[in-house]
């Protein structure tokens, strides 16, 4: 069973099994809505199941040029339900966010304490103030806080609080008072429709009334607004339709994704990388154990199983479990891999020992020549009872579930051939800089031998694996239509391919393409893809 943790990996590490972080991904089934179709003894509104469902799936703007005008209540009814309802969701992305699950315990404290006064949600818009008690020890005076949401999905977070991070306690604290108490929040309709509402003397009004609240923070903006509207030139406020409205929910074509803060994660990364290819010294609580000399052979699988065994470094492999679980309904996977993989390019001690791995065992110049050779590896009685090569095994089985990941993303179905096409650009730009990185940390090295032959390049696969899965797609459909069919791949992940098999032999149209190593392998996997669809 898959555990993960906050990125820290201390000693207030906040655990959480893989099934309970996919009971915590919104998921809109009719099992739970038929669980939630009865209240209090009551049997739930065919409006309010619809409304769940449309919040959950639909934008608003859609359903607003569908069935217009839609009736105030059954706006209210569709804001109501788009917020997330589930807290698991707020303790991943501040953790994610912070590093640790601290802001998200005094969040909890603060939620607990009444703290949070004037909630007011404004159609997909939430505001509150956070004013923390004298029982608390946090920092006194009042904050303000924002929070926009849309499809069960917190879009973005604002405070007034000194923290750099977007997911503060304040924001936590707020979030967990609208999904547990969500009948103390006022509703109102988006702003939009309530001025729609207004004829031409109380907009005016509204406008002055308004102006005259906030002075010195509107005043100067809404001059400008004025000056825009009046001048005789095409301004971009003449010239198009409409007017923005912040609490309006989602356009159309808009994909919704949760709000993630990687300005934090990008360092706690970088921090671990650091400390993950420094050895450290392993202690043995047998003394007899100092003076025995293991084969190299046994030496050398102890040093590869030990970081398997034990997952190091924690944090980074609790890290890529939550993303491998995103794959399955949270866009956010991509980007948190794009964090971890740059992160992974820009630590050069990293990439060479990965490379290193690869490099060592390969005989001859050529890679089809090239084996596993364990019982020729010298291993150097002094550092036997360092963690050097499992610091070097640790590095490598780190690289290679990042491009499994990256593989993963490769495969998607629903990527269209020209996102394929950009994935696989910027993966081939990944590999040459993983290359160029490790050629000049060789050529700065005194050492003559630790050049870089050509066979140590073809033996080295980088971001090749998950290069060949932006090409499949490519190979199959010149053979065969997409047809339903489950297929499971190494990392247990199943992903829908639709195939269907015409009368050309695969053969013919793959040699042709067969010219590089990536090629080659995009052969034997599509191979491996078509005798599973024929049993």
């Amino acid at each position: 069973m898959l555990t993960f943790i906050d990125i820290s990996s201390g000693p207030n590490s906040l655990h959480r099994t893989s099934e309970e972080y996919n009971s915590a991904l919104p998921a809109a089934s009719l099992s739970q809505l038929s669980q939630s179709s009865v209240v209090d003894g009551q049997v739930t509104s065919l409006v309010e199941l619809s409304a769940k469902v449309v919040a959950f799936h639909i934008p608003f703007e859609v359903v607003e040029h569908v069935c217009p005008p839609v009736p105030e209540q059954l706006q209210l009814r569709i804001a109501f339900w788009s917020f997330p309802e589930n807290e698991e969701d707020i303790r991943l992305y501040s953790c994610l966010a912070n590093g640790s699950a601290d802001e998200f315990q005094r969040g909890e404290h603060l939620y607990k304490a009444r703290a949070v006064k004037e909630l007011l949600q404004i159609g997909f818009h939430l505001s509150a103030t956070i004013t923390p008690p004298q029982s608390l020890s946090v920092s006194k005076g009042t904050c303000n806080v924002a929070v926009t949401f849309d499809r069960c999905r917190i879009t973005s977070c604002t405070c007034t609080c000194t923290s750099s991070a977007s997911w503060c306690s304040h924001v936590v604290a707020v979030c967990l008072s609208r999904i547990h108490q969500p009948n103390h929040v006022r509703l109102r309709a988006p702003v939009s429709e309530s001025l729609s509402r207004l004829h031409r003397v109380q907009l005016q009004k509204f406008a002055q009334y308004l102006i005259s609240e906030l002075p010195q923070q509107i005043l100067p903006t809404a001059q400008r607004l004025l000056d825009e509207l009046l001048s005789s030139q095409q301004t971009a406020i003449n010239t198009l339709g409409g007017a923005p409205d912040p609490t309006a929910g989602a356009s159309i074509n808009e994909q919704t994704t949760w709000c993630l803060d990687g300005s934090t994660l990008h360092e706690n990364i970088r921090k671990i990388l650091i400390k993950l290819c420094v050895p450290s010294p392993i202690v043995f609580s047998d003394v007899n154990y100092l003076s025995s000399t293991a084969p190299p052979a046994a030496a050398e699988w102890s040093s590869l199983l030990r970081p398997l065994r034990g997952r190091e470094p924690e944090g980074l492999w609790n890290l890529l479990s939550i993303v491998r679980e995103m794959f399955h309904r949270d866009r956010n996977a991509i980007p948190l891999l794009e964090i971890l993989t740059e992160e992974v390019l820009q630590c050069d001690q990293l990439n060479n020992l990965n490379f290193h791995i690869y490099s060592r065992f390969c005989l001859g110049g050529s890679a089809q020549r090239c084996h596993f050779i364990w019982d020729q590896v010298v291993i150097v009685v002094s550092s036997m009872h360092s963690n050097t090569h499992a610091s070097q095994h640790a590095c490598s089985s780190l690289c290679d579930e990042v491009v499994v990941l990256w593989r993963l993303a490769a495969l998607n179905p629903a990527l269209s051939p020209q996102d394929r096409q950009t994935l696989f650009g910027q993966l081939r730009c990944w590999h040459i800089k993983t290359l160029e990185r490790v050629w000049k940390t060789r050529n700065s090295s005194s050492n003559a031998t630790s050049s870089i032959k050509r066979a140590d390049i073809e033996v080295f696969p980088g971001f090749r694996p998950a290069m060949e899965g932006c090409l499949l797609d490519g190979v199959i459909t010149q053979f065969q239509e997409l047809h339903m069919l489950k297929v499971e791949v190494e990392d247990g992940i199943a992903l829908m391919f639709m195939l269907e098999q015409q009368n050309h032999h695969p053969l013919q149209l793959l040699l042709p393409m067969i010219v590089t190593t990536v090629a080659w392998h995009v052969f034997h996997l599509a191979e491996g893809v078509l005798l599973m669809w024929a049993k």
